[in-house]
């Protein structure tokens, strides 16, 4: 059974407001001797309601969490930035990063002189 509270969808069990209806119908009977209901059923009845209600309280809280922990979890994915695209390299800096890798012994002459060509043309 579904209600409406505060723009709220409930959920509320039919056994509960069952019960519930009979508490408070049974003191309005007429003939009814209210000593002999006194036996502690009215005690465990009442436990069973307050375990209900409990219950639920902890089953939403559960699912408040988790949608909190997902809710998280997706803005930290997100907010995470991308990587940024490296500027490219002017035809100076070609050829200072060149003149490094040829001065540090890490590249022949010969290649030298053909990347500076290729650096000089344009590719």
């Amino acid at each position: 059974m579904n209600r409406i509270s505060k723009g709220k969808a409930c959920t509320v069990n039919p056994m509960v407001v069952a019960l519930v209806a009979m508490m408070i119908a049974f003191p309005i009977v007429p003939g009814l001797q209210t000593e002999a209901r006194a036996d502690g059923a009215g005690a465990f009845v009442g436990g069973m309601i307050a375990a209900h209600v409990i219950g639920g309280a902890v089953r939403r809280d559960q699912v408040r969490t988790a949608a909190a922990v997902e809710t998280a979890n997706n803005s930290r994915q997100q907010a995470a930035p991308a990587p940024a695209a490296a500027a490219p390299q002017t035809q100076e800096q070609k050829m200072q990063q060149l003149d490094k890798l040829a001065a540090g012994g890490y590249i022949p002459p010969a290649e030298y002189k053909a990347r500076k060509k290729a650096i000089v043309d344009g590719n």
